[in-house]
């Protein structure tokens, strides 16, 4: 057994029985932290004051039965006792939500399978916690979520796969998962029909209810038993409708811009074409003026004129340089020996 202290409720109005199962409990050294109570309104005021791990209860008490407090023991694996091998009780007991029946006999017996008992019960009752929460959080997550088993029959389908797909449960329990796919749409297994992306299979189509389809990407896991056997397929399947949408905006913005940019980067060319052929124009000019003799008299001037010489020349570099890059962006002249 885990090396886990539970917290016990023995209701029993059976001073002996009581003493015997102190006497177990000691004598086995089991880890149970027991509180005791006598009669249905002493458990009853216990219960009130806190939780416990298992109850376990005589069926007859003094004041009552043990079905008197079972809707006080707040989903607590309850253990029924009695004296009395009575199927009618034991199924009733079933029924009201306890978790097993053990019959009394003389020699007090049943107290050997009372420790083992408690444990399993725990054991189920966390795991039924466990599963509970599991099942919570796959009917309440905004994924669609479809379970098949090995014949493709749909068995489980969540809230929000019935919201997405127009359905409700009952109209694809136990269909062919094939209802929500397009006809004529190849098997998904086929690696050429998909992309995986982060775990996730893209390039699919559903079919809602009413016939319109979307698209979807998919998740899927095996399930297998404890020895390893599948059983069933889960798949998450997420509506991405509005992601392409999105995609296809920017794709569409993202080539207006790459055109807009063209048109900016060729004015930007025919300008500085333009201002090269002016700047040469008036270099020329310049170059004239320095070699006439009356300029080159006067040095103050000529050292003016060389100066506005040297300044049309590197803006002429400037402008080249520019061009230059202009047609390496679009590919129209080859850098460093690469095409």
């Amino acid at each position: 057994m885990e090396n886990t202290r539970y917290k016990i409720l023995l209701i029993e109005d059976d001073k002996l029985d009581r003493m015997a199962f102190k006497r177990m409990l000691d004598e086995e050294e089991l880890p149970y932290d027991c509180t005791v109570a006598g009669s249905v309104s002493e458990a009853k005021d216990i219960l009130g004051l806190g939780r416990f791990d298992v109850v376990i209860s005589d069926y007859s008490l003094g004041d009552g039965t043990a079905f008197d407090i079972i809707d006080l023991a707040l989903n607590t694996p309850i253990i029924l006792v009695t004296g009395v091998g009575n199927e009618e009780v034991a199924i009733k007991a079933w029924k009201a939500g306890t978790y097993d029946y053990l019959i009394k006999d003389h020699e007090r017996n049943y107290l050997k399978t009372v420790p083992i008992t408690i444990e399993n019960a725990v054991k189920h009752k966390r795991m039924e916690s466990r599963l509970r929460l599991l099942s919570h959080a796959i009917v309440s997550t905004d994924d669609c979520v479809y379970i098949t088993d090995l014949e493709d029959k749909i068995t489980f389908v969540n809230r929000a796969f019935c919201e997405t797909y127009g359905y409700e449960g009952e109209e694809v329990i136990g269909k062919d998962s094939n209802i929500l796919w397009n006809p004529g749409q190849v098997d998904m297994d086929r690696e050429s029909d998909y992309q995986a992306v982060s775990g996730w299979e893209v390039g699919f189509f559903h079919r809602r209810k009413d016939g319109s389809k979307f698209p979807v990407s998919l998740s899927r896991s095996d399930v297998t038993d404890e020895n390893g056997k599948e059983v069933a397929l889960v798949v998450i399947a997420r509506d991405i409708s509005e992601r392409m949408q999105i995609e296809t905006e920017l794709r569409a913005l993202n080539q207006e811009l790459i055109k807009e940019n063209r048109l900016i980067k060729e004015l930007a060319a025919a300008l500085c074409r333009q201002l090269t052929e002016s700047i040469t124009d008036l270099g020329n000019i310049i170059a004239d003026a320095m070699r006439a003799p009356v300029l080159q008299a006067d040095a103050h001037l000529h050292n003016s004129l060389e100066l506005a010489d040297k300044n049309i020349n590197a803006v002429t570099g400037v402008i080249g340089n520019f061009l230059e890059a202009s047609q390496i962006d679009e590919g129209k002249i080859n850098v460093a020996g690469y095409e």
